[in-house]
């Protein structure tokens, strides 16, 4: 039996596609969702039809759909501001049948296989406090591989070593249940295991926008339960036509109206790297250096802050 773990599609209907074939070659069995499922790329709705018509799959929520829930009921005369545009579109793209879908799915699972427990929740602080996201946030890695090429093996082997000599999370894992803890969120793939065996953290990285410097395809991780007393975990990247994806989603139509959003996730997309993060602190800067004290921010701030922040990232 064998899972293919996938997290953080965003809304890439070619990514997805792109896994869901590379799978169906490895004749793998079944699919883990680990959440945020919209946003960011123009196919939210095409991406939950696709995930529902899978046979074998086990989804649960993340972060991301809990903006399209605060949309549901609210006057849409009043989104006028520019920072939520993505949120708008996403939820205007969205078939009822698939809003429904995304938001009845639970917000973590356990599943038991041989004897053996998989605990799935989006983010790793369900399972490890904020081990991974206080050195490993995207945002962070951008800032410790800024300008370098950075190969699968090196980053595993400074990722190992943060978590090998971290006292807190050896701590906390000491502490976990044996099985296996299986996350997303952080839009970078690893995977860890003690010693023993008895205890595997996996994390699959974003399909729709993978975010740890790699320029090396499209991840998601496979799990191998073919040999009970060696479970096989494989990370795996699939060929993905970056170039190709970034003009297609120039001429989509979240292109004209969430135009800002979609230029930043054409830039992280293109170079592998955070830089949303980055902007939201500069439109910050820009709106308190001009006394805009509206939130979300104004289409006119949102825009000439754009306009500024590229200039200075070009």
């Amino acid at each position: 039996m064998k899972f293919a773990i996938v997290s953080d599609i965003h809304g890439n209907l070619p990514a997805l596609n792109a896994i869901i074939a590379d799978v169906e070659k490895n004749n793998i069995d079944n699919y883990i969702f680990a959440g945020d499922y919209c946003l960011s790329n123009p196919y939210p709705d095409q991406c939950i039809s696709r995930i529902r018509n899978l046979n074998k799959k086990y989804s649960i929520r993340g972060n991301e759909e809990s903006y399209l829930e605060r949309l549901v009921g609210k006057d849409q005369s009043t989104w006028t501001d520019g920072q939520m545009q993505i949120s708008y579109y996403c939820y205007r793209k969205m078939s009822p049948e698939n809003m429904n879908y995304l938001l009845s799915l639970p917000e973590q699972m356990k599943l038991v296989f041989r004897g053996i427990t998989l605990h799935i929740a989006h983010s790793s602080e369900a399972f490890i406090a904020d081990c991974e996201h206080r050195e490993w946030t995207t945002a962070k890695v951008a800032v410790r591989y800024k300008d370098k090429k950075i190969t699968q093996e090196i980053f595993h082997a400074d990722i190992y070593r943060y978590l090998d000599e971290n006292q807190q999370f050896q701590g906390i894992l000491g502490e976990l249940e044996n099985g296996i803890y299986i996350f997303g969120h952080s839009h970078i793939q690893w995977n860890y295991r003690t010693d023993d065996g008895k205890k595997i953290l996996i994390n699959p990285g974003s399909c729709g926008l993978p975010l740890d410097c790699i320029d090396a395809g499209i991840p998601y991780t496979v799990l191998d339960f073919s040999d009970r007393n060696n479970i096989v975990v494989e990370e795996r990247r699939v060929p993905f036509d970056v170039d190709e994806y970034i003009e297609n989603l120039r001429q989509s139509d979240q292109y004209a109206q969430a135009n800002v959003w979609s230029k930043v996730i054409a830039r992280e997309l293109k170079t592998r790297r955070e830089h949303l993060f980055f902007f939201l602190r500069f439109a910050e800067e820009y709106a308190a250096r001009t006394g805009d004290m509206r939130r979300p921010f104004s289409v006119s701030t949102w825009e000439k802050a754009y306009e500024m922040w590229e200039q200075l990232v070009l």
